[in-house]
């Protein structure tokens, strides 16, 4: 379901760029059959000024952002926004696996940004919500609770004002 006319990225989308923000919101590379390399590559593609650049992620899309930020060099992100995302496997996720093989490395990481938020929904069922408790605290995020599943369309995530609110408080 990664792809960008789910969830609420259209809608953020639209909201930002009628306050005058250029959107990016890359389709990534088979989002089937995910794989770690070609999604950091697919974002590293991607030019943009990271002192007035808020980079949202949603689910396996934050670990990727993770990756990218963590082989990053150079001027730091004004905010990264992580939402439905996780940082490490967790119950058995045989397929997505390698994608932390090595782990991250947060203490790197955390220096990438300015600014760290998580949102995450108690009842998502994709991500459970102990994976973005902890990916806050590996990350010193604040941690925003919606109650939306796992923040897609089909969960009722068409819209997010609590993502609009972290990204406006940033541009």
């Amino acid at each position: 379901m990664g792809f960008p006319n789910n969830c609420y990225f259209p809608w953020l989308k639209k909201e930002l760029e009628a306050r005058g923000n250029v959107v990016l919101v890359p389709q990534m590379p088979s989002p089937a059959y995910p794989e770690q390399l070609t999604w950091v590559k697919t974002i590293r593609s991607l030019e943009c000024d990271p002192t007035d650049t808020v980079l949202v992620g949603h689910s396996l899309g934050c670990a990727a952002l993770l990756h990218f930020l963590q082989e990053r060099k150079g001027k730091t992100f004004q905010h990264v926004i992580l939402t439905s995302g996780f940082g490490r496997p967790f119950v058995s996720m045989k397929p997505l696996e390698r994608w932390f093989d090595p782990s991250l490395d947060f203490s790197v990481i955390k220096t990438k940004s300015k600014k760290w938020t998580v949102v995450h929904s108690k009842n998502d069922l994709l991500v459970p919500f102990r994976e973005g408790e902890w990916l806050a605290s590996q990350l010193g995020a604040n941690l925003i609770i919606e109650d939306k599943g796992h923040l897609t369309k089909r969960e009722g995530a068409k819209e997010l004002p609590s993502v609009l609110e972290a990204v406006v408080g940033n541009v």
